[in-house]
């Protein structure tokens, strides 16, 4: 190990700066500068990740689209509702889409849940056509649409609700059944750091700011530890100048994901390349 002037740095988000934003995006201060030298690299180690979001959180995920008419030549009306940020069973998610879209629309509406297909069906005995919009058609729909949608980030509950541009119409007799429902939210998180991240990794959105990827291989309530460190995940810090670090835990889609005040640890290990 000669001439690394740090072995290991301990990370654990209970010691974050006062200005952090919290646990899942904080900035880490050393007690003292230090610099790599050439040709040392590190890893993330011994990561350990509460699974403590949520199926539906707030202003990430929480916007279900819809459009409908009411007889067959009237004109379509597209809404928009919120779900409530929460864990969901599929029962559970049937039943607050159903208060929801009742309470946005004149139309009376049922959301059922299946449990042999873990699927979701729309129904309603009182509109001639409905249809639920996939984020591929937000993103063509004019602004006047769904005023106040941000075109680049439409907080859909999609990836959720498993709607994909394909899905079928209904009208009245004939229902929507959703996709196979993804209840748990993330399949995947990405630990990120402007500080530490570099052009040795590339993620899904062409970022480069990527430290280490973390499958999600527990239950809610419990921890994800992740130990399994290859020699691919050694990437070259030279000549980086350490003093505050940063770092986010990230969905693919980019978004920090809530811990909700639990906390995140990992272990930066150093050595020369």
């Amino acid at each position: 190990m000669t001439g690394i002037p740090l072995r290991k740095i301990y990370i654990d988000s209970r010691y974050k700066t006062n200005d952090s934003a919290s646990d899942s995006d904080f900035r880490f201060q050393l007690n003292k500068n230090t610099f790599m030298p050439n040709g040392s690299e590190f890893c993330i180690d011994e990561i350990n990740v509460p699974y403590a979001w949520n199926t539906i959180e707030s202003s990430i995920n929480d916007t279900m689209y819809f459009v409908w008419y009411a007889t067959d030549t009237s004109t379509p009306t597209y809404t928009a509702i919120t779900i409530a940020s929460k864990r969901y069973t599929g029962t559970d998610l049937a039943a607050e889409l159903t208060i929801k879209m009742n309470l946005a629309t004149p139309i009376v509406w049922s959301v059922v849940y299946n449990t042999s297909s873990n699927t979701l069906t729309f129904s309603s005995a009182a509109v001639a056509l409905f249809r639920l919009i996939s984020d591929a058609e937000l993103a063509k729909a004019p602004s006047t649409t769904f005023p106040g949608m941000n075109p680049y980030d439409f907080k859909s509950a999609n990836d959720i609700l498993q709607i994909f541009p394909n899905t079928a119409s209904g009208r009245t007799g004939v229902p929507i059944t959703s996709g196979f429902l993804n209840l748990l939210n993330y399949q995947d998180l990405y630990l990120s750091s402007a500080t530490l991240g570099n052009f040795d990794v590339m993620g899904v959105r062409g970022e480069n700011s990527i430290i280490r990827k973390v499958c999600v291989d527990s239950s809610w309530g419990f921890s994800i530890v992740d130990k399994n460190t290859h020699d691919e995940d050694w990437m070259g810090c030279s000549k980086l100048a350490l003093s505050t670090l940063d770092f986010q835990l990230r969905d693919v889609r980019g978004n920090i994901v809530p811990l909700h005040g639990a906390h995140l640890s990992f272990t930066i290990r150093f050595r020369m390349g």
